[in-house]
């Protein structure tokens, strides 16, 4: 559950972020948005890094429809997060 909540939190921040960013055009607290978004997540990515670990060490991790929920939302706040980062730029190009 932990692993859903981390990376749920951190993908609700950057989403945050970029409505935040369409309304005040303020592109440094974007940026630092998304910078405290990526905490939560790399808080996510250190439990699904024990996970692994852990099963690599021999201790093999159940495989419910949960991990897979959890793993979901874990790769999905990546990948808003990181295009996230790609809007941010390109509204900074576009506004030079």
């Amino acid at each position: 559950m932990q692993l859903i909540l981390h990376s749920g939190t951190g993908r609700s921040m950057v989403i945050e972020a970029i409505q935040n960013l369409a309304k005040d055009h303020d592109i440094v607290k974007a940026r630092k948005q998304i910078e405290e978004a990526g905490k939560e997540i790399g808080q996510a990515h250190d439990i699904q890094t024990a996970m692994m670990s852990a099963e690599c060490d021999g201790h093999p991790v159940e495989k419910s429809i949960l991990l897979i929920h959890a793993q979901d939302h874990f790769m999905t706040s990546l990948a808003v997060r990181d295009m996230a980062k790609l809007m941010v730029d390109l509204y900074e190009d576009l506004k030079k």
